[in-house]
Parts: structure tokens; sequence; C-alpha cells
């Protein structure tokens, strides 16, 4: 076994722990609790899901470190993987429109609300199918001859070529989506809730950024610039471990931002008591923190934006 395998299977071995235990908790306290259950709570829940797909990737290269496994193996073992790392990628653009249709037109969005089911089927129609497409192109891509360390760029063959390039410049299409939905916020009376968005908008850029972007363009560079086939693998197979990275720490994010997730994480676990989030799912020009200082402090709202953030 090479070394530089050994030490990849390490790192991802640390990954898989963090990254799997916290994505199936984000997914079981969406569940688990009422107050989470807006079209952008439901669109994070399915990031996540898709994230908990991706990482069983790290049990399929954990099999093949010791048991020798073909390429068109790898392809069949790899497809609840391939398909999660795939529509977990475009997910992320989903979550962004959602986010951009809210701000631009709350009226509009209010009344998708009340059919957030239909709203959501909608939403994820195209990280779906996106990655559908790629496992067909996946498929006809199999080698039953060669050998391989089974991990998301080899399962795929030259499908992951198509995968690189695409995923590139859909993820190239995500912060100024992001962007744009911070200015137009930037318009409204800000009270403390809406300073909590920009960080918890921040954070989720950064991610988008710094896992999936960095990655696309490795992919993309090794792709494109002319180098020996062997080493492009190894850098493909490493780069991976940006995209791992940023997918393991979405629990520990949102419990650390949000309120709500917060609150219903405790609850979930027996440590708490849920903290009830207000019913509303539009932006509005509301009054400002001095005008507020009369009154109560507002609840967590999740559905205004993302996340609520502790200030």
């Amino acid at each position: 076994m090479e070394l530089l395998l050994v030490i990849l299977l390490v790192i991802y071995s640390t990954i898989f722990v963090v990254g799997f235990t916290g994505n199936l908790l984000m997914v079981l306290v969406t569940f688990h609790s009422k107050n989470l259950r807006s079209t952008c709570n439901m669109l994070i829940c399915a990031c996540c899901f898709c994230d908990l797909l991706l990482f069983t990737d790290i049990i399929a290269f954990f099999i093949s470190m010791f048991f020798p496994i073909t390429q068109e193996t790898c392809f069949y073992i790899n497809i609840p993987a391939d398909f999660g790392a795939f529509a977990s990628n475009a997910c992320v653009l989903a979550v962004g429109i959602d986010r951009l249709i809210a701000v631009v037109n709350p009226a509009r969005y209010k009344m998708l609300e009340h059919e957030r089911f239909k709203y959501f089927t909608i939403l994820m129609a195209f990280p779906v199918i996106y990655a559908l497409a790629l496992l067909v192109v996946g498929f006809g891509q199999r080698d039953p001859t060669r050998t391989v360390p089974c991990l998301l760029p080899n399962s795929l063959g030259h499908a992951y070529d198509y995968f690189a390039l695409t995923s590139f410049f859909i993820n190239l299409a995500v912060p100024p989506i992001y962007l744009y939905v911070y200015v137009r916020i930037r318009k409204i009376r800000m009270n403390s809730s809406m300073k909590a968005v920009f960080k918890s908008l921040s954070v989720t850029v950064c991610l988008v950024v710094c896992g999936w972007m960095t990655t696309d363009l490795i992919g993309a560079l090794t792709v494109t610039l002319p180098m020996d086939p062997k080493v492009a693998n190894m850098i493909q197979l490493y780069c991976g471990t940006f995209i791992f990275t940023s997918s393991a720490f979405n629990a520990v994010v949102y419990y650390k931002l949000s309120r709500d997730y917060r609150s219903a994480m405790r609850a979930m676990l027996g440590i708490g008591n849920e903290t009830h989030a207000l019913k509303s799912t539009t932006y509005r020009e509301g009054p400002t923190d001095n005008q507020r200082s009369t009154v109560n402090h507002p609840s967590t709202n999740t559905n205004a934006l993302n996340t609520d953030i502790r200030l």
C-alpha cells in the first residue's frame, strides 16, 4: 500500500467520524423539531443528507485499501456517495435561489411557503437531475479490468472530468447570489436578527468557496493541464479532503451560530428545552433594535432567512 494512500486513509477516517455523525444529527433534528419545517430548513436538511451519502465514499475507500476492487465494482459501491456529492454541490445553489426569492419578492415567497413541499420539490429538481445525469455518464465509464483505490474520482472514470468542470461553474454562480442577498438585506433596517443572518451567510459562503470551489478548481486544473495521469489522480484524491472537511462541520456551525438548531439539538438529546421560533417566512422592514427596547427580545426565526446567531 502506498504511503500517500495510507496518509489519506488516516485523514479520511478522522473526517468521517465527525462528518457522518454531524450530518446525521442535522437530518434527525430537522425531522424531530417542529420549528425546523420551513423550506429553508428543509433545503439545509437535504444538503446535509447528501453530505451524509457523500461520506459513504470513505467506507468504500477503506474497503479498497485491504481488498482489491475493480473500477466497475467501485462505481456500483459508490453510487450513493457519487449521488450525494453531485446533489450536495447543487444543493448549495438551491439554497441560494431560495434566499434570493425571499429577499426580492417577500410576498411571493410567503405564498410559496404555503405550498412548501411543492416549492421544495421544484428547487430540488435540478440537484437530483444533475446527479442522475452524471451517474448515467459514469455508468458508461465502467472498467472491469482496472483495480483502483475506491474514491469518487476513480469510481467515475472520465465522467469525473465532467463533474469537475460543471461543478466549478455551478459554484462560481453561488457567491454572487449570496452577495446580492446580503446587499438587499443591508437595505432593510437592521435588528439583531438581521445582523445574525449576515454572519450566517458569511459562514455559508466561506464553506462553499473554501470547500467546493477549491476542489473544483484543482480538479479542473488536473483535467486541463498536461500532467502524468497517476499524479493527476493522486491530486484529485487528496483535493477531495476539502469537500469532506467543509461538509463535516455542518452540525458544529449550525449549533454554534443558530439558536434554533442549538435548542432543537439540545431538546432532541434531552439536555434542554426547545425555543419556539416565530412562524414567519418573509422579510419585513421591521423596527430597529432601539424601537424594540420596550418589548421582550424576540425568539429566534430561522424561517426569515437562514439561521439566527445569538449576538
